[in-house]
């Protein structure tokens, strides 16, 4: 069987859907399935099949595609948001980049978020099943990163991607059963709905963080790790907050952040007013995280909004005790005080005390640790996510071809 996994956003990448498509290829794979990858590149410049030949030139699809939404949403008027255009371009222009990638050579399509799950239903053949699995809602995620604000044509609009992308499925999968609440509705009452956690390749990773790094850990000081891409939803601002008011108890510390993202330069000014030069350090993008992991003492996940993130299960398949915030399915991963620790989502004084809490019971941090790693290897293991994906696809292929529910 041949497999098509579609993505409008770009992979490979840094985020979590680049993630989960590259482990989902790997395990179905490894089951003898065929499997093109089909996204942005890793620059954004280009639609490409990953790994493959096969890539077209994004401003050549996207330009005449302006032109036309320019007179659409007729630019020269007082009430013409340039934003909500250009995402229109850019939606309609991955669609027309799908049709060039022949979708009917495929026989299961398997989306990873509204965009393309709405442009592949619109061109692919009808006898294809259609499964979308929903990372979050483009409304509320760019509501928290302050992209959109309420009340809005952009949040209408966002909203009703949302809507549309979850309903043209024959089936949707969603990575938590919060991400699955947000979404039920009763128009959504007779739609084939699944929850199916992520998964990754645990004993690869495991294996990786035995090789050398280029970053040293510090002699003699407690070691945080906020592995994240820096922007507004993954709180890095309260954590350099919680930071402050950790200096003033103790300085027997370190805090690495690990990512990069378009907050960089605003929270490098928030170190430097915070008088944290000393403490935190910006690693940017890094291809060693397991390795980075292994020297981490502590985790910390401070995110105002977040689903099911990779860091902590990654966190947790390194046996690294864990601090995160209460917030989206983190609470599903995370049981407090038994293989974790929970603070309320921005409580910068919360999420100091439990750093100091951590830092001063060692043996609340080993057993933390091992009751982690216990339950992401038994959680996180790529081969459950691609059975039970697997399975999925036989039910919606059974279902697609007239068999019975």
């Amino acid at each position: 069987m041949k497999i098509a996994l579609v993505s409008y956003w770009c992979v490979p990448y840094t985020g979590g859907v680049s993630t989960y498509v590259l482990a989902l290829r790997k395990g179905l794979e490894a089951r003898g399935y065929e499997v093109d990858i089909l996204s942005h590149n890793e620059t954004g410049l280009n639609y490409h099949i990953v790994d493959k030949v096969k890539s077209i030139d994004k401003q050549a699809v996207l330009a005449p595609i302006m032109q036309q939404i320019g007179i659409r949403f007729n630019e020269k008027s007082l009430n013409y948001n340039s934003w909500l255009a250009a995402m229109e371009g850019e939606r309609i222009a991955f669609r027309q980049a799908l049709s060039e990638f022949s979708l009917k050579d495929y026989d299961l399509i398997h989306a990873q978020d509204v965009i393309s799950a709405i442009g592949v239903s619109e061109i692919k053949p009808r006898s294809t099943p259609l499964i979308v699995t929903l990372h979050g809602k483009l409304a509320v995620e760019w509501k928290h990163q302050g992209i959109i604000s309420d009340d809005t044509k952009a949040e209408q609009w966002g909203n009703a991607l949302d809507y549309y992308g979850s309903m043209v499925a024959d089936w949707n999968i969603f990575p938590s059963k919060w991400l699955k609440q947000q979404y039920e509705s009763r128009s959504m009452h007779d739609k084939q709905m699944d929850v199916i956690p992520y998964g990754f390749d645990t004993l690869s990773f495991l294996r990786k963080s035995t090789n050398g790094m280029t970053v040293s850990k510090p002699d003699r000081v407690k070691l945080l790790a906020c592995p994240a891409r820096l922007d507004q939803v993954k709180g890095h601002d309260v954590l350099l907050h919680a930071l402050s008011l950790l200096l003033q108890e103790r300085s027997d510390w370190v805090c690495w952040l690990i990512g990069d993202g378009p907050l960089r330069e605003s929270l490098e000014q928030a170190k430097i007013q915070y008088n944290l030069q000393q403490h935190v350090q910006f690693l940017g993008h890094r291809n060693d995280m397991s390795a980075l992991l292994k020297e981490a003492d502590y985790v910390v996940v401070p995110s105002i909004h977040d689903n099911l993130p990779f860091t902590v299960m990654e966190s947790q398949v390194a046996g690294k005790p864990i601090i995160a915030s209460a917030v989206g399915g983190i609470p599903e991963m995370i049981s407090h005080g038994k293989n974790g620790l929970l603070v309320p989502a921005g409580r910068a004084d919360l999420l100091c005390r439990q750093i100091s809490e951590l830092f001063n019971d060692h043996s609340l941090g080993k057993r933390l640790a091992n009751k982690a790693r216990s339950y992401g290897l038994k959680e996180w293991s790529l081969d459950t996510m691609s059975d039970r994906t697997v399975r999925l696809y036989a039910k919606a292929l059974q279902v697609k071809r007239g068999g019975v529910n």
